[in-house]
């Protein structure tokens, strides 16, 4: 069954395949090595999701694993649209074992984000337990791993989600990256303040006043976006 819905979902996709626009979004993800149809984002999840609204939970699983194989971005997508299902319904181990291997296989923000903040946002709802696993990454070379333990944040703070028993968790999330300037690290802080400051202005203003000598401008700049005048 996981198999014709991953060959059923392949062919869709292929079907929808825009090569002049794979070639110009491939060279926008300077850092992926992936091959791209140029299938939309939208149109990509929204295949995915009708391909799978009857599949059994416990049948995902292999799903993900047979559309991530494939080295083209478009599949990975639909993978990380598949996991997103699961992480809100499946085994939470399960899918902490999957997701800690996709990071090492992803090389670009667009893998990276969609697949963290609302897959770990999901499970980190679920279980704050998830959270465990980060002290480790947070101290990754790789720092889209170390970007992976920041971005879930931008999910609690969203407006759907948020509450304000997050916000203390949320906060102590980024103090440990405060230190670090690498762009994609700084802009995640910056991106889960902002978010926050949708919600909670005088908080994220008062965490970035005490914090900002220790925090790259970037992460300031983007913090400090949509707080009030």
């Amino acid at each position: 069954m996981s198999s014709d819905t991953a060959s059923a979902i392949i062919d869709d996709l292929g079907s929808r395949a825009d090569l002049e626009k794979g070639k110009m979004v491939a060279s926008y993800m300077k850092t992926s090595n992936l091959r791209f149809l140029g299938v939309s984002v939208t149109e990509a999840r929204k295949v995915t999701r009708k391909h799978i609204r009857s599949v059994e939970t416990d049948a995902l699983i292999p799903l993900m694993k047979k559309l991530w194989k494939n080295e083209v971005f478009d599949y990975r997508l639909a993978a990380i649209e598949v996991m997103e299902r699961y992480t809100r319904e499946g085994d939470i181990s399960s899918a902490l074992e999957l997701i800690t291997r996709w990071i090492d296989d992803a090389d670009t923000w667009s893998i990276i984000d969609p697949l963290c903040i609302v897959c770990l946002g999901n499970l980190i709802m679920r279980d704050r337990a998830v959270q465990d696993l980060f002290e480790d990454w947070r101290k990754s070379e790789n720092f889209w791993r170390r970007r992976a333990t920041i971005v879930p944040y931008v999910q609690l703070g969203k407006k759907r989600y948020h509450k304000p028993e997050y916000n203390d968790m949320i906060l102590e999330s980024l103090l440990p990256h405060l230190d670090d300037h690498e762009f994609f690290i700084a802009k995640a802080v910056g991106w889960v303040l902002r978010e926050l400051s949708y919600r909670e202005p005088e908080l994220v203003r008062i965490f970035i006043r005490i914090h900002k000598d220790r925090m790259a401008k970037i992460a300031i700049r983007e913090g400090s976006k949509r707080l009030p005048k």
